[in-house]
């Protein structure tokens, strides 16, 4: 139950911020390499245009996440374009009504965030940055479900957002493309970022963006060397595998704890054969040999330890998921997520059976079987 618990918190830990940007294949982060974390970063928002106009290239969602404070807890405000998050994340309303990008002062909050903040749609929330010390009063537009960790975010038109960053209107934390890979590859649209843009031909002129016309964008430097491009899930493997959270740690650090809860079994090993250290003496002096009798005592512990184990894994995962539907483990203002792992499972009774042989026979040794 202890490695179940362990194990799993820590998974899910690492697969949900794995999906923390979308789990698709087809979708790809465009960020700043040289940020600390996935957070923090900034990338020009003039690139949207030149992705825009890649053949292949299905959707471009510009994003700017801002930590903020609210009734003094800790949230998320994701800055978007509406019209197109929607076409990456797909957005159920459930109370109220949808965002729109010129909803000034406005926001709508995932499910999990609205039950935290006990906000209901026409209530008004005080917003304070943590990155700038701005302050904005937001009215609550709808409540809405992703099944995705937006569910623990707010969602606020893309220049709210970037005000509260306090940085300038030129400059988001991510842009999200979806792209059809039988036409074009993430290479490519690295390449289209880092060329420079060709002049506007005579007489051309390009018609400006939705964000454009609420407010002014101004141009900021791009510099190839600061960008990347990757899908989604590999970004945000990028920064946990920089701070040493790999799926093989996590795994690792859950079997050391095993190993330390594990002296319980060997105590209760050790139990037993004392309790009938003197009919395991009669068997020997009739001539039974020390390996039937340790492969005896094994084949009457075992499935009692596996049933145990068993037990214990569904007590932890009952556990688990009550927590989660609770959202009382968070991590980063998000919730974590957990998904029974087979493979987990699998190593826990494993470790079990182990365990259970080498209990026996080290016990048999020190009572000289």
């Amino acid at each position: 139950m202890l490695f179940s618990i362990t194990a799993s918190s820590f998974l899910g830990f690492y697969n949900t911020f794995n999906a923390y940007l979308g789990e698709g294949e087809d979708i790809l982060a465009i960020y700043d390499r040289k940020s600390t974390t996935p957070f923090t970063g900034l990338v020009p928002l003039q690139l949207t245009t030149r992705i825009e106009s890649i053949d292949g290239v299905l959707a471009t969602s510009p994003e700017i996440i801002t930590p903020t404070l609210v009734k003094g807890k800790s949230i998320f405000i994701r800055g978007v374009i509406p019209e197109e998050l929607a076409k990456l994340n797909s957005l159920t309303i459930l109370d109220g009504e949808t965002l729109e990008l010129n909803n000034t002062n406005s926001a709508i909050l995932g499910k999990t965030l609205a039950h935290t903040l006990g906000l209901t749609p026409g209530d008004t929330m005080l917003v304070s940055g943590v990155l700038a010390n701005r302050y904005v009063e937001l009215t609550i537009k709808g409540i809405y479900e992703s099944n995705s960790p937006l569910d623990d975010e707010a969602l606020t038109p893309l220049y709210i957002g970037q005000w509260l960053r306090g940085r300038n209107y030129g400059l988001v934390t991510i842009i999200r493309v979806k792209i059809d890979r039988s036409k074009v590859a993430p290479a490519q649209i690295f390449e289209a970022i880092a060329e420079e843009p060709s002049p506007p031909q005579p007489g051309e002129e390009r018609k400006p963006s939705p964000i454009e016309e609420i407010i002014p964008i101004s141009t900021a430097t791009i510099n190839p060397e600061n960008l990347g491009v990757k899908e989604t899930s590999e970004f945000m493997k990028t920064y946990l595998d920089r701070y040493g959270m790999t799926q093989e740690t996590l795994l690792i650090l859950s079997t050391v704890v095993f190993f330390f809860a594990s002296a319980t079994m060997f105590g209760a090993s050790h139990t037993i054969i004392r309790q009938h250290e003197r009919e395991i003496f009669v068997l020997r002096s009739l001539g039974t040999s020390a390996k039937t009798l340790k492969l005896d005592l094994i084949v009457k512990l075992l499935p009692w330890s596996l049933s145990a184990s068993a037990l214990g894994i569904l007590i932890s995962t009952a556990l688990l998921f009550a927590l989660e539907q609770s959202s009382a483990l968070q991590a980063l203002s998000h919730t974590i997520h957990f998904r029974p792992d087979p493979l987990l499972i699998a190593v826990n009774l494993l470790l079990v059976s182990a365990l259970v042989v080498t209990g026996v026979i080290h016990s048999s040794r020190h009572l000289n079987i």
